[in-house]
C-alpha cells in the first residue's frame, strides 16, 4: 500500500479509515488458505476369513484400511486388522464409527452372528475396535443405520429376520432391541427352503427401510420407530426371482431391486411420503441378450450424480450400466464390462463419482473403472489393488 497514503489516513485522525486501513494490512499479511486443500479419504475393504463361507480364498485378517489418492484414484495400504467375515459396513452420520457385520454362525459358542463397531482415527484412518454386540441370530447379510446415527438395522440371511441395535454416544453397539420375522414363504415361490432376508436399506429421506427376502420373491418397507421395526407395505416378485439387493434413485420415487438367480433388475414405482411400494414399471436383465450360462445377481447401486445405475452379476463375471430417464425412472442398458473382473460380489464409487471400483472375492483383487460422466460408460483403467477375497468396499470422504 502507497505510504503518502497510510500518512494521510493518520494524519486526518479518521478512525473509521485507520480502521479499514489496519484491516486491510492484516488481510495483505495474512496467510490464506492453500487452494483446494482438504483432509485424506480413506477407504474401508472387508473381506471372507473362513472356509465355512468363502472356500478357498481367505484373507487372513479380515477388515483392510487404504489411502486414496483422488488425482489418480490408486489405493495404498494403512492398516489391516482382525475381523471375522466383515460382509457389509456402514459408517455412522459423523464418520467417526466403522460399522461391520461379521457373517458366522457361531458368535462365542453360541449359533449366532455378530457385529462390530470401530472408531476411526480422521487424521490417519486407522481404526481399533469398541464392542462386538452378538445379533442372536446366524448368518447376517447386510446393515444399514439410521440417518440419527442411533440405530443399527440388520438383516439375518439364516435367522429369517431382521434385528436392531442401538448405538450409544460413544459409538458402542448395544444388545439387540427389536427384531421382526421377515415374511411367510408362499408355497412354490422359491428355490429356497425357508426364509432368507438379504437386504436392508433406508430410502433418501431417512424415514422407511426397504428389504429384499430371496427365499419368499418378497420386497418390504418397515419403519423404524424407537428400537423397533413397524411393517408398512409390502410387493411380490414372480417365483423363483430372488430379490436380493436394493438402491434408490435420488428423488426417492424409484426403487430398484436385483435379482440373485433371475439376474435382473426390477423398477417399482415408491411413494417417498408414505413408504408406500407401488406398481412394477420394468424388468430388464443384467446380462447380454445372448448370454445362455448360469448367472448370479450381486450388488446395485446409482451413480452420485443420479443419472446412472450399475450392477454386477457374479458366474458371468459382468457389470453392467444403465442410464436412469430422470422423469419415468426408467433404464436402458449403456453397456457391459467384463475385463479383470472374478465374482464381483460388489463395488463401490469414489467420492467424486470419476471411479467405480469392483471387489473381485474370487479374484483377490479390486479392479478400478473410470465413469464417462455423459455416458455412464465404463472403461477399465489398468489400476488393480491386490486384496484377498473383498466383497464389501467404503469410503470415508474428507472431513
Amino acid at each position: 500500500m502507497d505510504r503518502d497514503l497510510i500518512h494521510s489516513v493518520l494524519s486526518r485522525g479518521c478512525v473509521l479509515c485507520t480502521f479499514v486501513l489496519f484491516a486491510s494490512l492484516l488481510l495483505i499479511a495474512a496467510p490464506s488458505a492453500p487452494a483446494g486443500t482438504s483432509g485424506p479419504t480413506f477407504v474401508y475393504v472387508g473381506a471372507y476369513t473362513t472356509a465355512q463361507i468363502a472356500g478357498n480364498h481367505l484373507n487372513p485378517n479380515g477388515l483392510s484400511v487404504f489411502r486414496f489418492d483422488p488425482a489418480t484414484g490408486a489405493l495404498s495400504l494403512v492398516q489391516e486388522v482382525r475381523s471375522a467375515n466383515p460382509s457389509w459396513a456402514v459408517l455412522d452420520p459423523s464418520r467417526r464409527f466403522l460399522y461391520v457385520i461379521n457373517e458366522v454362525a457361531d458368535y462365542e459358542g453360541k449359533k449366532s452372528g455378530s457385529a462390530e463397531a470401530w472408531a476411526i482415527d480422521p487424521k490417519t484412518g486407522r481404526i481399533h475396535l469398541l464392542n462386538h454386540q452378538s445379533l442372536n441370530s446366524p448368518i447376517p447379510s447386510q446393515l444399514a443405520i439410521d440417518p440419527a446415527g442411533r440405530h443399527l438395522v440388520v438383516s439375518s440371511f439364516i435367522g429369517g429376520e431382521y434385528i436392531v441395535l442401538p448405538i450409544g454416544a460413544d459409538g458402542r453397539l448395544g444388545p439387540v432391541s427389536g427384531r421382526v420375522e421377515s415374511a411367510y414363504i408362499a408355497p412354490g415361490s422359491s428355490p429356497q427352503a425357508e426364509s432368507r432376508p438379504h437386504s436392508v436399506v433406508f430410502d433418501p429421506s431417512g424415514r422407511f427401510i426397504a428389504t429384499a427376502n430371496i427365499a419368499t420373491d418378497k420386497i418390504q418397507t418397515y419403519r423404524l420407530t424407537g428400537g423397533s421395526l413397524e411393517r408398512v407395505s409390502e410387493a411380490s416378485l414372480p417365483p423363483g426371482t430372488g430379490p436380493r439387493h436394493i438402491a434408490f434413485d435420488l428423488s426417492g420415487k424409484h426403487l430398484y431391486v436385483i435379482s440373485q438367480p433371475a439376474a435382473t433388475v426390477t423398477v417399482f414405482a415408491f411413494d417417498p411420503a408414505q413408504g408406500q411400494i407401488g406398481k412394477v414399471l420394468q424388468t430388464i436383465s443384467t446380462v447380454p441378450d445372448d448370454y445362455k450360462g448360469s448367472r448370479s445377481g450381486a450388488e446395485i447401486a446409482v451413480h452420485p450424480s443420479g443419472n446412472f445405475l450399475y450392477a454386477s452379476t457374479r458366474e458371468t463375471n459382468i457389470v453392467v450400466g444403465y442410464r436412469i430417464d430422470p422423469s419415468t425412472g426408467l433404464l436402458s442398458v449403456v453397456g457391459f464390462v467384463t475385463e479383470g473382473i472374478s465374482t464381483p460380489r460388489s463395488f463401490a464409487f469414489d467420492p467424486s463419482g470419476k471411479w467405480l471400483y469392483v471387489e473381485n472375492q474370487t479374484g483377490d483383487t479390486i479392479v478400478q473403472f473410470e465413469i464417462d460422466p455423459n455416458t455412464g460408460q465404463l472403461k477399465p483403467t489398468g489400476r488393480i489393488t491386490p486384496d484377498i477375497a473383498p466383497v464389501v468396499m467404503l469410503f470415508r470422504p474428507t472431513d
